[in-house]
């Protein structure tokens, strides 16, 4: 068996170092309501579809409990809608601004080019976001040949398998096994283990570890490694398949599983 296409999740694996641009938009838009989350409370659901993850924020006891002391009683629907066009709202604005390559990524497409090795996305992001997203990584070269965001499942985003699974079919591949997922957030590998692919879950500048590349680079030699086994400790409770410090390992990855797959 070789790889025969590799399916990326957007922010805090390909671009936005550490997934900044949700945590800022997720923040205000609470704000605006009189909720103030924590970082935490924000990234324990990322790699939702954007909606449902407002939804999963709206559910949390203290959340709950603190809207009941603002507004005398629970949120609605519409609460969560007015919240979501906030937060939609204020991510379109930044997400230009987070959508610089993550190291090594550049490297990463030239070696899917030159093998010819097909590549596309699924992601918490819509349309809309994509829209913008888009055509800044184009200008960096990276140009996804699909994109399925939950739009396109009926709304079903991940960890279930319905993204990954038409990424799949609008590829061609019907060997899900020859698939590699990669993504950052433990969502990203359910929704592989879901659709039967390949999981990878990236340690640097990942949605799991929160640093922005600064934030990573002032730690000391110690705390980056002990921050890099936090992350992998993660990844390893949810059985990923394969685990990567960086984006610049995947092209070796991927020649290693070709060549076995040759053995075979």
């Amino acid at each position: 068996m070789s790889i025969q296409a590799v399916i990326f999740d957007w922010a805090g694996t390909t671009i936005d170092y550490g997934s900044q641009a949700p945590i800022f938009a997720f923040q205000q838009a609470f704000k605006t309501a009189g909720i103030d989350l924590t970082v935490a409370e924000i990234r324990r659901d990322m790699g939702l579809d954007k909606a449902q993850h407002i939804r999963k924020i709206m559910a949390l006891p203290d959340v709950q409990t603190t809207w009941q002391q603002l507004y005398h009683r629970l949120p609605t629907a519409t609460d969560r809608d007015q919240i979501y066009h906030d937060f939609k709202q204020r991510l379109l604005t930044e997400l230009p601004n987070f959508a610089q390559l993550k190291p090594g990524m550049a490297a990463v497409i030239t070696y899917l080019t030159d093998n010819q090795l097909p590549y596309g996305t699924t992601s918490g992001y819509d349309a809309d976001m994509l829209k913008i997203v888009l055509p800044v990584a184009a200008e960096q070269g990276y140009q996804p040949r699909v994109n399925v965001t939950s739009e396109q499942t009926n709304g079903v985003g991940r960890p279930a398998a319905a993204m990954l699974a038409h990424a799949c079919d609008l590829l061609g591949i019907t060997d899900r096994q020859a698939v590699l997922k990669v993504g950052d957030s433990i969502n990203d590998i359910l929704e592989a283990k879901n659709a039967g692919c390949l999981s990878v879950g990236m340690v640097d500048g990942s949605n799991l570890m929160g640093l922005t590349e600064a934030e990573f680079a002032a730690l000391t030699p110690v705390e980056q490694a002990n921050a890099r086994q936090m992350v992998s400790d993660q990844y390893h409770g949810v059985q990923a398949d394969f685990i990567l410090t960086s984006m610049a390992e995947l092209p070796a990855l991927i020649t290693t599983l070709n060549r076995e797959g040759e053995k075979l």
